[in-house]
């Protein structure tokens, strides 16, 4: 069995190279620029010293979970489902986003969200084209659909996300004004693809006797950004959880759904006027069914 190391001894802290150094930063630069795994750190302080920061940090994390109760539980209930299936590597994503806010690359963070998005609604197109096929009882159209998702799975199919968001409506699964809003948040989730305005500039350090300008690689702690990261976040995990909860009611019957519309109730209630969120609202409007007894 192999010895444990500390995490110190391990290339987190290299020594050697201080752009992979992940818990890099001198003393008199600003404590809140260095390594990625060192502003993480930072976060804690940051948010035990300025309380605000919890609705950045610490309900994202919870929103992450209930994410993960809701997908998981429905997995289990609706193996077949396309948008259950995305759903899965979507969990991953969001984590993946959630990472990148705490380790200070807030655009980077955000693009992910933007493919979270993309995949959603390629998930949700193939559900309501199933839904449509097994409506009409017709075998023969349900198989292409299953044959066209696993092409998309293998990156070889693909639409114009407009054109997703028109199906999904005029297929009935959601109306005109949600189809605008949909839009208008993949539209904003866009511009973060085709700029780099959101991403802070290096600062200069020192390499032996050395001064090198411009280190790029160090992250910079932003809170402004931290807070651009988490509105869109949340709005798009809302929009999804509402949308599985709506379209599979049934996890409001397992134990793990239940913890999840708890969980959000009580961590998002006190949030809601402030948020003015209409997906959040309908959350905590959820009902879950009461026990009956057989």
């Amino acid at each position: 069995m192999g010895k444990k190391t500390d995490l110190k001894d391990s290339c987190a802290y290299c020594g050697q190279t201080n752009c992979i150094d992940l818990f890099r930063h001198t003393e008199n630069q600003d404590h809140l620029v260095g390594g990625e795994l060192y502003l993480y750190k930072q976060m804690t302080h940051q948010r035990v010293e300025k309380d605000e920061l919890s609705t950045h940090v610490c309900s994202n994390g919870r929103l992450l979970q209930c994410t993960c109760f809701i997908v998981g539980t429905l997995g289990q209930l609706y193996p077949d489902s396309y948008v259950i299936t995305v759903c899965g590597e979507i969990v991953r994503d969001i984590k993946a986003s959630f990472y990148l806010a705490m380790s200070g690359y807030y655009r980077q963070a955000i693009l992910i969200q933007r493919c979270v998005w993309e995949n959603f609604l390629y998930g949700l197109y193939f559900d309501t084209e199933h839904y449509v096929a097994a409506k009409r009882r017709s075998d023969t159209e349900q198989q292409p659909i299953y044959n066209t998702f696993k092409s998309w799975l293998d990156g070889g199919y693909r639409k114009p996300n407009t054109y997703l968001t028109d199906i999904i409506q005029r297929n009935g699964f959601i109306s005109k004004e949600q189809k605008k809003e949909w839009d208008i948040l993949y539209d904003e989730l866009s511009r973060f693809v085709h700029t780099i305005r959101e991403t802070q500039t290096g600062q200069a350090f020192r390499y032996g006797n050395i001064e090198i300008k411009g280190c790029y690689s160090e992250v910079h702690y932003d809170k402004e950004a931290l807070a651009k990261w988490s509105d869109y976040y949340q709005r798009l995990i809302f929009i999804i959880l509402w949308e599985l909860i709506f379209l599979y009611p049934e996890v409001k019957k397992e134990e793990a759904g239940k913890l999840a519309i708890h969980k959000l109730r009580a961590e998002f209630r006190g949030a809601k006027q402030r948020m003015e969120d209409p997906y959040l609202k309908l959350l905590l409007k959820t009902r879950i069914p009461k026990a009956t007894n057989n």
